[in-house]
């Protein structure tokens, strides 16, 4: 493993290496930049980023796409002695509190500076002149000098929001020893000689999965990094897989919700051009992992020598750095179907025919696991509860806040299975029916099999009726693509979710495209979507 002390020196160590990172565009060309490369032009950027004023420890807002500018202009930051955050762009952003939800992000972290691409600048003078900090373009940001600061392990390193999907985005406050920890214990679960591997991502750089995932474990790790826009992604899926074929990367992460685009999406002509032989490990995570989805994703491209074994489901979350527990890279997904009845009272008792859950295995080098119930007392194996974490890559604490206990609350809810850990949801995110918890994530995933829906784009959540009942009411988002009635849409809903679950749904609502709050990494927000359903600012075109 890497023994840098900090990514000022991983950066360093990896520009004696002739490897680099390299950016695949929407024509599927590449353009290569050496890490040696990297480090020169990041020192320049900190020169010039120290000439703005900004010293040790300050906190530097970046608000870009994936750009060799933008990983430029980071590593400047931290060759600096800053603090950088990453936020979404504009066109990432997600509905049209986009201004509002970006100022309070860079309030919350006391942004000393902004530093954008040129091309958004423009888009950003209502958060400029809401929070009052400097906003620049990157092409302000030259020097001919050069500057490195070091940091050490305990140096506060990067200030990352967490993804906001039942509140508001919170600022994590995590050192170089958190980000080196958590890298190398990635690193550390790669099969054979790590000089043998290389990454490719097209994730978001302001979300974990993309950023330390994809780039700081590529730096870490000194090997090479493929990225593209997750704008061209969204466009064409076909593109990733595209650019896994040509650089016969073997490393890449993945939602769900990828997965299955690239099934609906990718053409029969596209398909015969793929050769996705050399992809070993699809790190499946960020959101729930459904085996149908890959299950229907080899089906389709195993015809391009995509083996099933490449799937490693994963887990993580950003108050630990990015990654808790890898499912072992090499073997098939292992998943077990739960008795639905007994896992809403807390206990996992295997049933034939119950909710499937894919395992996201054990954890990572440095990480130990406990389930505990609402008093905090341990539970044991086969027993749900909210997953406590302790380790090396915990957070600090959020930034300004007291500093993070020794135990984590994840707040996610799950229990271990014969040795591997299970994942059933978020505990403020169940729902409580007759008094047992129902994940709403399963809920939504049956509504897979009707047509005209995207179903990526699906919340289910309670509308409380009682202290021990709460009725269902799910939304989705229509395809208007599809030439399905949205009142015929609504039904097939309610009949698809009875007939896989047994839960009736109080009321279903048929939206347009966009009415479902997401956060900047597309996650639904279900909290966001049940308070603008009280609310009635939720407008169907059809409903159940």
């Amino acid at each position: 493993m890497n023994p840098a002390s900090s990514l000022v020196e991983a950066l360093r160590l990896a520009a004696e290496t002739d490897r680099g990172i390299q950016f695949f565009d929407r024509q599927g060309q590449l353009t290569v930049y050496p890490y040696s490369q990297l480090l020169v032009d990041a020192s320049h950027a900190a020169a010039a980023i120290r000439e703005r004023g900004i010293s040790p420890q300050d906190t530097v807002g970046l608000i870009f796409s994936t750009s060799y500018s933008f990983v430029q202009t980071l590593f400047g930051v931290l060759l600096a002695g800053g603090i950088p955050f990453c936020l979404a762009p504009p066109r990432l952003g997600r509905g049209s509190d986009y201004s509002a939800t970006t100022a309070r992000m860079l309030t919350r972290a006391r942004a000393e500076l902004v530093i954008a691409e040129d091309a958004i600048l423009g888009s950003l003078q209502k958060v400029s002149a809401s929070v009052g900090t400097t906003f620049v373009g990157v092409s302000e940001i030259k020097s001919p000098e050069t500057y490195i600061h070091e940091a050490t392990h305990s140096t506060p390193a990067l200030i990352q929001f967490s993804s906001g999907t039942t509140v508001d985005p919170k600022p994590i406050l995590l050192t170089h020893g958190n980000l080196l920890a958590n890298t190398n214990a990635i690193l550390s679960r790669f099969p054979g000689d790590l000089a043998n591997h290389s990454g490719l991502s097209w994730l978001p750089m302001h979300h974990d999965m993309g950023l330390i995932g994809g780039l700081f474990t590529a730096v870490v790790g000194k090997g090479n990094g493929t990225f593209l826009r997750p704008e061209d992604f969204v466009l064409r899926p076909g593109l990733w897989l595209r650019a896994l074929s040509e650089t016969k990367s073997t490393i890449s992460p993945c939602p769900n919700f990828a997965l299955k685009l690239c099934t609906e999406r990718v053409t029969d002509d596209e398909l015969t051009t793929l050769d996705l032989s050399n992809w070993q490990i699809a790190l499946v995570g960020a959101e729930t992992v459904h085996l149908r989805t890959l299950k229907d994703f080899h089906a389709r491209f195993q015809k391009a020598s995509f083996n099933f074994t490449t799937f490693t489901p994963v887990y993580g979350l950003a108050e630990a750095t990015l990654a808790v527990a890898f499912s072992d890279p090499g073997v098939a997904p292992q998943s077990t179907s739960f008795d639905t009845d007994q896992l809403g009272r807390g206990h996992a008792v295997e049933k034939p025919e119950g909710t499937e859950i894919v395992t996201v295995g054990s954890a990572l080098p440095g990480f130990t696991i406990e389930i505990r119930d609402p008093s905090g007392k341990t539970r044991g194996e086969n027993l749900l509860g909210e997953i406590f974490l302790r380790g090396d890559s915990i957070m600090r604490g959020y930034f300004d806040d007291p500093p993070a206990p020794e135990w984590l609350n994840t707040g996610d809810i799950g229990f271990f299975f014969r040795g591997s850990l299970y994942l059933y949801g978020r505990s403020k995110d169940l729902i409580i029916i007759n008094g047992r918890n129902h994940d709403p994530s399963y809920i939504e995933f049956a509504t897979e099999g009707v047509a005209g829906l995207r179903h990526e784009r699906t919340a289910a959540f309670a509308n409380e009726t009682s202290r021990e009942t709460e009725g269902v009411v799910i939304v989705v988002e229509r395809d208007k693509a599809d030439a399905q009635k949205p009142p015929e849409l609504a039904m097939l809903v309610r009949e698809a979710v009875a007939a896989k679950t047994g839960i009736i749904a109080e009321t279903v609502l048929i939206l347009e495209s966009g009415a479902i709050p997401r956060t900047t990494s597309g996650k639904v927000k279900r909290a966001e979507a049940r308070r603008m359903f009280l609310a009635g600012e939720l407008k169907p075109i059809a409903s159940s």
